[in-house]
């Protein structure tokens, strides 16, 4: 045992996590690469939702009306997203009943000028939607979610070790021959391992910080109220009296808390919370959350990040992906090494 060095214990370190948390950290990465590619795959799968005609952003209610033409028995208006450039304006619509999960809550795809529905779909269904569900826990909900972090832990100790193990590795003499021992596997997965490490690590470590975070587990929430006392337009003009920011969301009343809360985006306050019942705004840091947990959310999943974000963090998911699967083929197929006999 003397002779074992940092190098060989961090080497072995490396090797056990990797075959504890291989095919784990294959499943996310993959997920998570189809999640970062959602822009483009949700218009490749689902084109009539993006078909619309102009950019141009009407009045709240013209949507909010338009929705409540196309309930269906049991549905009320949820919350709706104003989300600028070539995005279609989304109106989220939630079934009462004794199911409150994403699964329960219908979208409905607004042509922004005219507020014309363009198309309907089930919140994160579809390819899509399992992928967000196996990345978030492994459909197995509060226990998946430990999982996940737990392998996202080995993860990251994973990648230091094997950094380590490669910035302490001899390097060859120029007129040495490659290592017999070496498999072509080996090579593949320290090689794409070595240059993928920082943007993997990166990727994990901030998803490690929002597994833990309250807003991110998910709670019954109480259903939205069936018609609200307040013109949603009227809410509007209350809340933006209090910012200067431009509008993304509204959420609607819900039946536990009978107020409106409005998101903006480029002003503070960012968050508003308007009174159904007298149109009295305030702000609502509470909302909000922390900044510094906001920008992880964002770097994380991508949201207002520019658009160069998601074909670069698809690309480092696929990247883990190759180094976890070479690194579980290069184990299974290492040279049987035999005790000597004496």
């Amino acid at each position: 045992m003397a002779g074992i060095s940092l190098r060989d214990t961090a080497l072995q370190v490396h090797r056990w996590l990797g075959l504890a948390i291989g095919l784990i950290a294959i499943v996310l990465a993959i997920s998570g690469a189809i999640l970062a590619a959602s822009p483009m795959l949700e218009r490749i799968a689902n084109p009539a939702r993006f078909r619309i005609s102009g950019e141009q952003r009407q009045a709240a209610s013209l949507y909010s009306d338009a929705a409540h033409r196309r309930l269906r028995p049991g549905e009320r208006i949820a919350a709706l997203s104003l989300e600028q450039g070539s995005s279609p304006v989304i109106v989220t619509l939630k079934r009462t009943g004794n199911r409150t999960d994403d699964r329960a809550q219908r979208l409905l795809f607004l042509d922004p000028p005219t507020g014309q529905v363009l198309a309907s779909g089930w919140k994160d269904g579809g390819v899509i939607g399992a992928a967000r569900r196996v990345h978030d826990g492994l459909f197995l909900s509060g226990l998946g979610r430990w999982i996940v972090g737990l392998g996202g832990i080995g993860l990251v100790l994973a990648s230091l070790t094997g950094l380590w193990a490669q910035a302490t590795r001899e390097r060859p003499k120029a007129s040495a021959k490659r290592p017999c021992h070496e498999s072509r596997w080996t090579i593949m997965h320290r090689r794409v391992g070595l240059w993928s490490a920082i943007p993997v690590l990166a990727l994990t470590a901030t998803g490690l910080a929002i597994v833990p975070a309250p807003g991110m587990i998910s709670t019954p929430a109480a259903p939205p109220v069936t018609r609200a006392a307040l013109p949603v337009d009227r809410v509007v003009a209350s809340a933006k009296a209090w910012t200067h920011g431009t509008l993304r969301t509204i959420d609607w009343p819900t039946e536990r808390s009978p107020d409106w809360i409005l998101h903006f985006e480029g002003g503070e306050p960012s968050v508003v919370k308007v009174a159904d019942d007298s149109a009295k705004a305030l702000a609502a840091p509470a909302y909000a959350g922390p900044v510094m947990l906001s920008w992880v959310r964002r770097w994380h999943g991508g949201q207002g990040m520019p658009w160069i974000w998601w074909p670069l963090a698809a690309l480092t998911g696929l990247l883990a992906a190759w180094v976890a699967a070479t690194g579980l083929i290069a184990w299974g197929r290492r040279p049987k090494v035999r005790r000597a006999r004496r």
